[in-house]
Order: C-alpha cells, then structure tokens, then sequence
C-alpha cells in the first residue's frame, strides 16, 4: 500500500508535459505466463505433490477419527487420570495435524514459487526486449488490477508481441498489428 502511495506520488509531481510524452506498454503478465508450455508442467508437477500431501492428511484425519472413537467408546471405563491422559494425547494429534496443514501450505507455495521462478525471469526478459525494441518507457501489468485505468490510445497492448517473443504461438484474431511487428512505422499523422 506504501508502494502505491509512493508511486502516485512520484507520478503526480511529474510535469504533465513530461507525462504525454512516456509511451509505456501494457499487458496481462498472468495470461503470458499461463501460456507458457512450461507453466502447464509445472502446474502438473505442483498436482502431483499436492496429492501426496493430500494422501498424507486424509491418513492422519483418518488417524484421528479412529482414536477419537475409540476414546469416546471407552471413556465411561476409564479412571479419571487415563481419561485426561487420553484426552492431552487427541489435542496433541489435533494440533499436529493443524501445524502440519500450514507447513504443507507453506511448503507448496515455497515449491511453486520456485517451479515459475525460471519461467518468470524468461517473461521478463521478454517484457524487457520487447519494451526496448518498442521504445516503451514502462510496461505496466493490467491484471494484477493495480491501474483501474488506462489510456489504450497513450500506450499499446504488448500482451501478444511478448507471447511472440517467448515463441507462443498468437490465435489469429489476436494477430500482432503491423505497428508493433515493424516499430519504425510511425502513426504520429492519427494524433
């Protein structure tokens, strides 16, 4: 939240002359990244461990439920200090098992962050040649929703452009215009 207040301060003290004259990109980084060949197999590798984790939760919930039952089929028999025994030994597999949920979501974010961490910085070299040989001043990422606007006539969707980069093949009907494939077309003369 500093960031962004950082930000529009910087961006509100620039001279507004200064400002018609940035021509920045924009694009959605997430659909990029998804359309990489390489997410799909990392999104399958992270389904895999995923299910391991899975198995091993259900094992220990199924753990619990068995002792659980049985505790409460044999509670009427025991002496009060087997009851409170029995009782301490449920709460300690009960917080184990919440404790080793959390590790389990910590330990798949960690795995996922490191599985996209070479298709991201691919993404951004891409980003990065593309704003360069487009002459770009910024490239901002329209998905992450942290501009609610944005001038499509002041910058250019270089969402495509960077899918042709990174070799992603670009349906038809999101064909690259002819402006972003041939950069020293100038359309200046619309203004």
């Amino acid at each position: 939240m500093k960031l962004k207040r950082l930000f529009l301060l910087i961006v509100l003290s620039i001279p507004m002359g200064l400002l018609a004259q940035a021509k920045f990109g924009y694009l959605n980084y997430s659909e990029v990244l998804k359309c990489m060949p390489q997410y799909a197999e990392a999104e399958s590798q992270l389904k895999v461990l995923q299910g391991k984790y899975d198995a091993e939760i259900q094992r220990s919930e199924n753990e619990f439920t068995r002792k659980y039952a049985e505790f409460l089929q044999e509670q009427k028999d025991f002496p009060q200090n087997i009851l409170v025994k029995r009782h301490k030994e449920l709460q300690e597999l009960m917080e184990k098992s919440i404790a080793f949920k959390s590790e389990i979501r910590n330990t798949l974010q960690t795995a996922r962050n490191k599985m996209l961490e070479p298709l991201n910085q691919d993404l951004n070299d891409a980003i990065a040649r593309v704003a360069l040989q487009y002459n770009l001043e910024y490239v901002i990422d329209m998905g992450t929703g942290a501009y609610l606007f944005v001038n499509a006539k002041a910058g250019m969707d270089i969402t495509d452009a960077v899918k042709s980069a990174l070799g992603i093949q670009v349906p038809v009907n999101n064909a690259i215009p002819s402006t972003l494939l041939n950069p020293a077309i100038d359309n200046s003369k619309e203004k």
